[in-house]
């Protein structure tokens, strides 16, 4: 089994990663470490469906001002990258001035390095990396896709498969990360356009899916167990 330089220094590192934000430290770090300005992990949706870097398990570092839509901040079905994706299960590398892409190519980016990622629980994820580097390596490219898979097994241990433990939906979510931010309920009703009967109605649910008994103890297992940051 190939092991990389980056991949004998993740051990200390992935033991400790236990939220979100300590993952994106390390996809960050594998980004900087290849010569790459750039990330983005998220899972790959459907066919017809492009990637959606707003979804509660999606890490990334583009500018919005790359997205044609920055409210969305979706590179679209058709996009050559998200094709990739769709249709390959190995890692790859498209020059962006040959093969355009509406988000990527706009950046100034030479290259996007991209590698298909797989938890247990079948869904599909990809991650992306662009910067200037005209040209990527086999064994670089080798050491990046090595290095993701095992950065992404520990985040779909700690992180991943506890959100589907939990069962939360992203708008029960949502309702948490803004009660972790001290918002009541009738603020948050306003903020999402809900009812506040529908909101206590949410986090009663909440309640219930992560076993406790007032929203101080499910804020503070959402951000023990990696649901929010």
């Amino acid at each position: 089994m190939l092991v990389t330089e980056t991949a004998l220094h993740l051990g200390p590192e992935l033991a400790r990663a236990v939220n979100r934000i300590d993952f994106f430290r390390l996809f960050k770090s594998l980004t900087d470490s290849h010569g790459f300005s750039h990330f983005g992990v998220a899972e790959i949706a459907a066919e017809d469906q492009g990637i959606d870097f707003k979804h509660t398990h999606a890490l990334h570092n583009f500018p919005v001002s790359w997205f044609c839509d920055p409210g969305s901040l979706v590179i679209g079905a058709y996009d050559p990258v998200v094709q990739y994706l769709q249709r390959s299960s190995a890692p790859g590398v498209l020059n962006l001035a040959q093969t355009p892409s509406e988000v990527l190519t706009p950046s100034g980016s030479a290259v996007a390095a991209i590698v298909p990622l797989h938890g247990a629980s079948g869904k599909r994820h990809g991650l992306v990396m662009v910067g200037d580097n005209p040209e990527v390596e086999h064994q670089s490219l080798a050491s990046i896709a090595l290095d993701a898979a095992l950065i992404f097994q520990r985040y779909f241990e700690v992180i991943l498969s506890l959100d589907s433990i939990s069962g939360l939906s992203d708008r029960e979510l949502q309702i948490v990360r803004w009660t972790s931010e001290g918002k009541t309920s009738a603020e948050i009703a306003i903020i999402l356009g809900l009812s506040e009967h529908t909101v206590n109605s949410y986090i009663a649910g909440v309640l219930r899916k992560l076993h406790v008994v007032n929203r101080a103890q499910m804020v503070a297992s959402a951000i023990r167990s990696g649901l929010i940051t």
